[in-house]
């Protein structure tokens, strides 16, 4: 199991998206059960944006309300659900694309095995 401090020190590498899915995975999992790691991540954000104007330019539209109103617990918590969106469509992604593998490769055997029946029978 991981612990807070390893969770806290993937903070920046997650708001600046440089996570594997699996590590935003559980980095996401921890934080939605974590008190206190999920404060520290409020805190980064109010730290980043709350003090510096000219970072809120490079988010996209729907972040910049929260940080407008002062909602930094708002903007982790959106951030939180969009990043388990995420990760679900990815994982899916790769679940169909792994069907799709497997249905070739099943049809490719099939293919050579009836290749196989008309020349030799």
């Amino acid at each position: 199991m991981i612990d807070c401090k390893q969770i806290q020190k993937m903070i920046v590498p997650f708001a600046k998206g440089e996570l594997t899915l699996k590590s935003e995975e559980m980095f996401v999992k921890h934080l939605m059960n974590c008190h206190d790691c999920r404060e520290e991540f409020e805190i980064y954000y109010i730290v980043e944006y709350g003090l510096n104007e000219r970072e809120i330019k490079g988010l996209p539209g729907k972040y910049k309300r929260f940080i407008k109103d002062y909602d930094f617990s708002g903007l982790v918590e959106e951030k939180l659900k969009d990043s388990e969106i995420k990760t679900a469509n990815i994982r899916r992604a790769e679940h169909f694309m792994r069907m799709c593998l497997l249905f070739v490769n099943i049809c490719m055997v099939l293919t050579f095995l009836v290749l196989m029946i008309i020349l030799y029978f």
